[in-house]
């Protein structure tokens, strides 16, 4: 089992190379007036710009997300800080139920912005992946306290656990209306293109310990399927081999379709509100899909009703483990079988994308000031995850923005972020990132992100300066 788990997940790392990762981030860019990439969280956002253009340098964004699992709760350390020793049951103390992991990482090859009587035309291609996983505490406390700790029908150890990844190409089309002096609308249509998935259906194994006996009753449950690049195949053994060669146009052949909507209405020159949902889509996976399956095989004399069933071995069989090699490897061979994963090709089928829905309220107290109160919420595969941000943004000199942000998240409360923004001349520097103190302490951090990128302005650069009232002067 284990052997073609680790062909499955190492198929799907080589397959992340056409792409680089959406959980639950809040980035400073989100909030910052002179960055465009604000259109990405609200595409209802009256930018500032008659035009925008970048090629492969506009945005870079990476970040992780990590509710609970933590560096120094898994050892212990000695005089000079170092570790020591390695305390599971320490670590198994300090998850929580339900575990969570996110990382993502997005690149914009190409991106173009140009402002029209009412609005704003966007265009922007790049390359994004969305992942999750979920783990409960079930296998944290087994490893922390062993199987003793299980001991009656009543009283099981149950893991369970879930991976959602998706890599894929998006182009995306849109248009920026102000509809009115208050109101503003906004949509994008993208099309994608995937590059590789895998998600689960079920991921979980139930161990009990008979209260008499002790023996060992295992049950297990598999499912999962996947999308992988044209260089893996099912070799004559079953198992996921790589053939060495790779076709470019395979890239395009897993089609799907996403859209943004948000809305923004301006009380008065100091109150505005955003409505928001973005990445709404799907991708209809349809080439080179496997389906993987398992659960307890009749293999021998461990099989029980569906259940792997260890009652002890005899004196004969544990001689034999012991003195003869052959039989060793033969028996651990066949102890192998009992958790057999079975990798089949299966037919098309459409995996969602990480939905996220956004609240916004904001205050300009001058032209230049800003506070905003932003709750969102990301569908994720492994469940829902809300947020709360509180973010104060600065505009100085109409060339500088600075942004700081405070974001709280389940099981994560210390994400204080940061962001700064330079305009010199047709050029727009960036530089964010969503927690501070997580660079400081990475291992033990729940959520990091950094986001970068340099951006154009280009054909006409004059950018729309905003009046005493506090209203933008808009375009005729």
């Amino acid at each position: 089992m284990m052997k073609k788990l680790h062909k499955v997940l190492l198929a799907f790392a080589m397959a992340l190379v056409v792409g680089v990762a959406e959980a639950q981030n809040v980035s400073p860019v989100d909030f910052m007036r002179f960055n465009p990439y604000q259109i990405n969280a609200n595409p209802a956002t009256d930018l500032p710009y008659e035009s925008v253009m970048s090629i492969l340098i506009g945005n870079f964004n990476l970040g992780v997300h990590n509710t609970t699992l933590r560096y120094d709760n898994l050892f212990e350390f000695d005089e000079q800080g170092r570790p020591a020793l390695i305390n599971l049951r320490q670590f198994a103390n300090s998850v929580k139920k339900d575990n969570y992991l996110g990382f993502n990482a997005s690149v914009d090859f190409f991106t173009l912005f140009r402002r029209t009587k009412h609005g704003l035309l966007t265009i922007n291609w790049g390359v994004k992946t969305q992942g999750d996983a979920r783990l409960n505490d079930g296998l944290f406390k087994l490893l922390g306290y062993g199987n003793g700790a299980f001991v009656g029908e009543g009283n099981p150890a149950v893991v369970d656990m879930s991976l959602n990844v998706t890599g894929y190409q998006e182009l995306a089309v849109g248009y920026q209306m102000n509809v009115t002096e208050k109101l503003s609308l906004g949509w994008r249509g993208k099309l994608l293109f995937g590059a590789a998935n895998v998600t689960t259906d079920a991921f979980n194994a139930k161990l009990t310990t008979d209260a008499d006996s002790y023996a060992l009753r295992i049950r297990e449950h598999v499912a999962m399927k996947a999308s992988l690049p044209s260089v893996f195949y099912i070799n004559e053994s079953g198992y996921l081999a790589t053939q060495g060669y790779f076709r470019v146009l395979d890239l395009f052949k897993n089609p799907g379709f996403g859209v943004d909507l948000a809305a923004e209405y301006r009380f008065n020159e100091h109150f505005s509100a955003v409505a928001a949902v973005t990445d709404l889509g799907f991708i209809h996976w349809r080439i080179n899909n496997f389906g993987m399956t398992g659960n307890i095989s009749d293999a021998g004399q461990f099989y029980d009703n569906g259940d792997f069933l260890y009652e002890g071995l005899d004196i004969d069989q544990l001689q034999h483990i012991i003195a003869d090699e052959g039989y060793r490897e033969q028996f651990f061979d066949t102890l192998q079988r009992y958790f057999q994963v079975d990798v089949d090709e299966i037919g098309a089928y459409n995996a969602m994308l990480n939905t996220n829905v956004m609240l916004r309220g904001s205050i300009d107290v001058n032209p230049s000031n800003r506070f905003s109160v932003q709750v969102q919420g990301r569908f994720l595969g492994s469940g829902f995850r809300p947020a709360m941000t509180l973010a104060y943004c600065g505009s100085f000199w109409n060339n500088v923005n600075v942004c700081a942000t405070y974001t709280m998240m389940p099981n994560s409360y210390d994400n204080i972020g940061l962001g700064f923004s330079w305009m010199m001349g047709t050029c727009n520097v960036y530089l964010t990132t969503n927690n501070l103190l997580g660079f400081f302490k990475p291992m033990n951090t729940s959520a990091l992100n950094a986001q970068v990128g340099i951006v154009f302005n280009l054909w006409m650069p004059e950018r729309r300066f905003i009046d005493e009232s506090g209203k933008p002067e808009y375009l005729e």
